[in-house]
């Protein structure tokens, strides 16, 4: 659904940026209305998918070691059968069907080398699939959750 966002969606968002905790009623505080019209505001933008509002979670702090990237190069009659395998594998946490020089793109998270062997193996295994580039992550220099320039 296409929505049109006003001037106090769009400062509703920017609070929820900064912290998506923020109680409606600060919110309503700030841009001067009700907490019943923020909560429906925040509903309806949650509900037409224009925000998420989620936890999300450092996976260095959690015992993932290694994180990267795999792009996969596949035989397109096979694709169907290759994204269902893909997304049963655990440690991928983002899977993009491309057009391109790849066919799929997925990062993942590892706890250790065994594991992510075990992921790079439990990948080439699966019939269909060409060939991966694997990529690994040594910094993160940079991890923006929204739009702004």
């Amino acid at each position: 659904m296409n929505s049109t966002l006003d001037d106090i969606d769009s400062k509703i968002i920017n609070l929820l940026k900064k912290n998506g905790r923020m109680p409606n009623t600060e919110v309503a505080a700030v841009v001067n209305l009700s907490e019943t019209a923020i909560r429906n505001r925040v509903k309806r933008l949650i509900d037409d998918e224009i925000i998420q509002i989620v936890a999300v979670v450092n996976p260095r702090k959690i015992g993932y070691e290694l994180e990267g990237n795999i792009k996969i190069k596949t035989n397109p009659q096979k694709n169907n059968q290759i994204k269902k395998k893909l997304l049963e594998l655990s440690c991928i946490w983002y899977l993009a069907h491309l057009a391109g020089a790849f066919d799929f793109d997925m990062e993942f998270h590892a706890k250790s080398q065994e594991e992510l062997r075990d992921l790079i193996e439990a990948v080439n295994q699966i019939d269909g699939i060409l060939g991966t580039e694997i990529s690994i992550r040594i910094e993160l220099l940079k991890n923006r959750y929204d739009l702004e320039k």
